[in-house]
């Protein structure tokens, strides 16, 4: 009995140490690889980033002089009754300077999150802006090793827009790439030696979209969620 119960306790102490937890979204690196939906959104929210100056909004740290922000709202059912049937957190700021998430060597500047009322997380939709096309296609391929052969969807926001998808038992994965041709974006550019800050030029560029589903609350994604970044991952 005691070899077995020193083995038990070996084990547990390995298996416990190999786990790497879930810090808050700044602090370190999001792995969308591994992510253990698990993890309650306050993990990644904690009350210490609440803004002070916003309601319902989160600031975090990303150096010492530069900050991001996530506007928390309501996910409502799109009838007359207006449901609410969760929360959304969308990350309004980001810069190519940090990312916050991260895929094996690929890494992600953007990232928002819908969740239950009781703030379990149903999807994770992480952004790699400015993507070069090789790096998108070899994001794809690594993907396609990974899961294996995807589905192809016709996407419902855009004509021609594809969505491929993974779905595994613990997590159903869409990816998406999208041109930007930055109409609807401003672009802000800082000259600290001079002390200016001018509008930045408009640059056509690629970005892939990410998104890691609990497949426990798919139906409260697919559909229910048309807003910002996540218009993206419905298919027709």
């Amino acid at each position: 009995m005691k070899k077995i119960l020193l083995f038990s306790v070996f084990t547990m102490m390995v298996s416990c140490k190999g786990q790497k937890q879930v810090q808050p979204i700044g602090e370190a690196s999001l792995n969308l690889e591994n992510f253990d939906f698990n993890t309650n959104v306050s993990t990644l929210f904690p009350e210490k980033n609440k803004a002070n100056t916003y309601d319902n909004a989160f600031e975090i740290k990303t150096n010492d002089s530069e900050t991001v922000m996530f506007q928390k709202d309501t996910t409502f059912v799109f009838s007359d009754s207006r449901k609410p049937i969760g929360f959304e957190y969308r990350q309004i700021n980001w810069s190519l300077r940090y990312s916050l998430a991260d895929f094996q060597e690929y890494s992600f500047q953007k990232i928002n999150v819908a969740t239950t009322m009781d703030g379990k997380i149903k999807i994770i939709g992480a952004v790699a802006d400015e993507i070069s096309s090789v790096d998108n296609n070899k994001l794809l391929k690594l993907l396609n090793t990974k899961y294996g052969t995807p589905k192809k969807l016709n996407g419902s926001w855009k004509d021609g827009l594809v969505i491929f998808e993974w779905t595994k038992k613990d997590k159903i994965i869409r990816f998406v790439t999208v041109r930007d041709n930055e109409e609807s974006t401003l672009k802000i550019e800082i000259d600290p030696a001079k002390t200016k800050i001018a509008e930045g030029k408009k640059n056509p560029h690629l970005k892939s979209y990410l998104f890691i589903i609990n497949p426990v609350f798919k139906n409260e994604v697919f559909g229910k969620l048309n807003t910002g970044d996540f218009v993206y991952l419905d298919n027709e």
